[in-house]
């Protein structure tokens, strides 16, 4: 069983649904590469309906990645959950696992903060990817260094140091992470999603937050 993410079970009343695919009506879809846009537009959502948190992404077709030269045009399908929060939440090991690795991925619209933590259940192994995180949280860490279930280990960062996005956290299942160090594939082009689908299984259920 999976320790909440945030430290505690989420509550379908405390959190928002937030939907950034090109699909949104009330998301000005000329905007969405703008993250300054971006964070208006959560965070006021967030405001309005009186919740702390917004989650939502997985498999979403997104505009906002027209911003960097990192990806392609054809490459805008989001493989993860993401959660919005204030810069400095506490994130917690959902399962015992060590650490894979980590990385500052300090490009313009990369991860940032990033850490890969290794699992295994049932003699089965997957690897979860926090990224967008504090640079601190990458203070003292080692591979192979154990995290315990329900210990808290990461913080979402700032603008300055998550890749100049809104705050949040980049929270990724990934089964096989084939050479990837620190880092792994968080948006893929449609020709490839199959293939990502069954490595990138969603990760929502690892969050404890209840579904609506």
């Amino acid at each position: 069983m999976c320790y909440p993410l945030l430290g505690k079970k989420i509550k379908s009343t405390e959190y928002l649904d937030i939907n950034l695919s090109q699909e949104n009506p009330i998301l000005d879809f000329r905007k969405t590469s703008n993250p300054k846009y971006l964070e208006q537009f959560i965070f006021s959502e967030l405001e309005k309906n009186n919740v702390k948190y917004g989650i939502g992404g997985y498999l979403e077709k997104r505009n906002i990645y027209s911003i960097s030269k990192n990806f392609s045009p054809e490459r805008n399908i989001h493989l993860a959950i993401d959660i919005w929060a204030k810069v400095g939440t506490q994130i917690f090991g959902t399962l015992d696992g060590e650490v894979h690795s980590f990385k500052n991925n300090d490009l313009p619209y990369d991860y940032g903060g990033t850490i890969i933590l290794k699992h295994e259940e049932d003699g089965n192994i997957f690897h979860t990817l926090y990224g967008h995180l504090s640079l601190s949280s990458l203070i003292g860490l080692k591979i192979g260094k154990f995290i315990k279930k329900g210990t808290p280990f990461c913080q979402i960062g700032n603008w300055d140091e998550n890749g100049g996005w809104p705050s949040h956290l980049h929270f990724q299942k990934i089964i096989n992470m084939e050479n990837y160090e620190g880092d792994y594939v968080g948006v893929c082009e449609k020709k490839d999603l199959e293939y990502y689908k069954i490595n990138c299984p969603n990760s929502f259920p690892l969050t404890s937050f209840e579904r609506k």
